[in-house]
């Protein structure tokens, strides 16, 4: 039996313009879903932010300087199996990560350590020498990940319901 390496398994292959459509279709209200169940926020009301939050985020849609979004693709399995969006600040030579998505059949399996190895090497490539992130409170497992992967924690933001 070969086995290949999950490192050589994932390509990070850009949005064209249906595809960030359909993206933006999916983040809105996963994104509103999050803010809603963190932040005591209604699930409509939440959904209104996550819209004005993509419509100033990106004002010229795909084409927002700055702003990079791309398919986690498994070329094995010959599909797309999630995606990544992050910022570059060339200023500050940082990149931030928005968001990572891997479909839920195929988390816990690496390839969202991968993914990550993969966008390592994307923003050394564009000139970042470090990457932010935030992630929810009751994201545990992204948090786990994020931790074994070296990041450590810059702010913690914290709540309490009234």
């Amino acid at each position: 039996m070969i086995l290949e390496r999950r490192d050589e398994m994932i390509e990070l292959k850009e949005l064209n313009k249906a595809e960030f459509e359909k993206y933006l279709d999916f983040l809105i209200p996963d994104y509103a879903q999050d803010i809603s169940e963190n932040f005591n926020l209604t699930l409509e009301n939440a959904i209104e932010e996550s819209k004005i939050l993509m419509k100033n985020t990106f004002p010229q849609g795909l084409s927002t300087e700055g702003q990079y979004l791309y398919n986690v693709h498994v070329p094995a399995l010959g599909k797309k199996i999630g995606a990544v969006w992050f910022n570059l600040k060339p200023e500050i030579n940082q990149a931030y990560l928005f968001h990572i998505y891997i479909e839920e059949a195929y988390r816990g399996r690496g390839y969202g350590t991968n993914t990550l190895a993969k966008l390592h090497q994307l923003v050394k490539e564009l000139g970042a020498t470090s990457m932010g992130l935030s992630v929810f409170g009751s994201n545990d497992k992204a948090y786990q990940l994020y931790k074994k992967l070296g990041y450590k924690v810059s702010s913690i933001a914290m709540q309490k319901s009234l």
